[in-house]
């Protein structure tokens, strides 16, 4: 009975490890070399393989992930980072399942520039 009890402790507990979350970081040193395409790829790849996903894009300069998958935020990390909003509330659903964080692409703010800046 003791035997059976630890067994089957033992098995609740290996059902319940958390499995390491694993990070692959695409980076470049600069732009148009195909970052995006590759984690986009990447991304969807890991998807159809039944990998739970997310995508985040954290190109604050001239972030396009959002654009290549067609989605339109209404919120994006540069919310996240300046305290506006949660991060689950800018989690987009993607391709395959994945989940997507979109960062802000900055045009804005070059639209907005003043002359002096």
């Amino acid at each position: 009975m003791v035997d059976s009890m630890m067994d089957q402790a033992s098995g609740l507990r290996r059902m319940i490890k958390p499995t390491p979350v694993r990070v692959i970081a695409v980076t470049g040193g600069k732009g148009g070399v195909g970052k995006t395409n590759i984690s986009v790829n990447l991304a969807v790849a890991m998807a159809d393989l039944g990998r739970r996903v997310m995508l985040l894009d954290a190109d604050l300069g001239l972030a396009n992930i959002d654009v290549v998958l067609g989605l339109h935020p209404e919120w994006d990390l540069s919310h996240v980072l300046n305290g506006e909003c949660a991060l689950d509330q800018v989690l987009l659903e993607g391709p395959s399942g994945i989940q997507v964080v979109p960062a802000a692409s900055g045009v804005q703010q070059m639209a907005e520039l003043s002359a002096a800046e």
